[in-house]
């Protein structure tokens, strides 16, 4: 009875979710980091060749608290939203799978006590066969997703038309692309959780705007049928990130680890693509794409001419090692995403 009320409510509906999915994050992720400084070693290994400072203050930290962002939002999914809608439940899958990629991958690295985990490789070929499937299942939804092309948010909106194979390699850059930029921005205390915050934030006004006829017309976007409770995905989400944020500003006593990020990226990517709004999504998000292209040049660059481009990569390490305190390098990046998400937001519009 009370769940059918607050589906009738939509802002009640939100605050419900944003509610129940920070108060459950808060309160387990709490328990967690009792239990792990009392009974277990389940810290996050410092990699030799980080930051010296990392080697002083960052040992001994709870890792793996992105399990608890996503209990806590699968369990406010389940309890206050659609979860016979089919875009929230490709959403959820896609979130669990890449969140269960994560976990092995951290555990990997906590119980062999090294800071490389599984194979990178296998992980890519793994997030690659998921998202194929994820790409089949979204045609079944919708024929939309079907027609092989990228909306462009220019004028009365433009479509760039790729072909199939083209297509699904491009849907697997974004949400393959996305879901490890996020894992690559994810170190340093509270870096990822506010432009993951923003980025969600702008994919709620998206989906709102693709989801409703009247908006999608007036702002010339692709009208996406059904994906409405997707909102409210993203708003549990959030308070789940809210949660885990609480524990995690400096001095962090909690990081997220590869469960948590890989997961927020995985959903950002799908996010996007179901919408039709890749373009706008790669502007609000280029704060992770520069840590993620950080790390191509500088291996890239090592690998052709043994020189490297930055001090260190990913990027946020390259402005430690040039003397920045690592608040000053968290709070611009935070500024940095929420002036990209402005104008991504602003392109939108125009």
């Amino acid at each position: 009875m009370f769940t059918s009320f607050i589906s009738q409510h939509l802002w009640l509906q939100a605050f419900v979710c944003l509610a129940s999915s920070y108060i459950i994050g808060f309160f387990t992720t709490k328990k967690y980091i009792d239990f792990v400084h009392k009974k277990t070693t389940l810290f996050q290994p410092i990699r030799d060749v980080g930051p010296e400072s990392h080697l002083k203050t960052k040992q001994k930290t709870a890792t793996m608290g992105g399990i608890f962002i996503l209990l806590s939002t699968l369990i406010t999914t389940l309890l206050f939203i659609d979860f016979s809608n089919r875009y929230v439940l490709v959403a959820c899958v896609i979130f669990l799978t890449f969140a269960a990629i994560g976990l092995a991958d951290d555990l990997a690295k906590v119980l062999y006590r090294n800071t490389k985990g599984v194979r990178g490789s296998v992980k890519i070929v793994i997030q690659f066969a998921i998202i194929c499937i994820a790409f089949l299942w979204l045609g079944a939804i919708d024929e939309i997703h079907f027609k092989n092309r990228i909306f462009l948010p220019f004028g009365d909106g433009h479509f760039i038309y790729l072909g199939l194979v083209l297509y699904v390699l491009f849907v697997n850059v974004v949400i393959v692309g996305t879901s490890n930029a996020v894992n690559l921005t994810d170190g340093l205390d509270g870096l990822v959780s506010v432009p993951a915050i923003i980025s969600l934030g702008c994919l709620i006004l998206l989906i709102y705007a693709s989801s409703t006829p009247e908006l999608a017309v007036s702002f010339k976007v692709p009208h996406v049928k059904f994906s409405g409770e997707l909102i409210f995905f993203c708003i549990a989400l959030i308070g789940s990130i809210l949660a885990f944020f609480t524990f995690n500003l400096r001095p962090a006593k909690i990081f997220m680890g590869d469960v948590g990020s890989l997961a927020i990226g995985s959903v950002l990517g799908l996010i996007a693509i179901i919408v039709k709004q890749e373009f706008i999504f790669f502007v609000i998000s280029i704060v992770f794409v520069c840590e993620a292209v950080s790390v191509i040049l500088q291996v890239s660059s090592y690998k052709i001419r043994k020189k490297r481009i930055f001090l260190m990569a990913p990027l946020h390490h390259h402005f430690e090692k040039k003397g920045w305190s690592e608040q000053i390098v968290v709070n611009r990046f935070w500024l940095a995403s929420l002036g990209f998400a402005a104008l991504g937001m602003g392109i939108f519009l125009l």
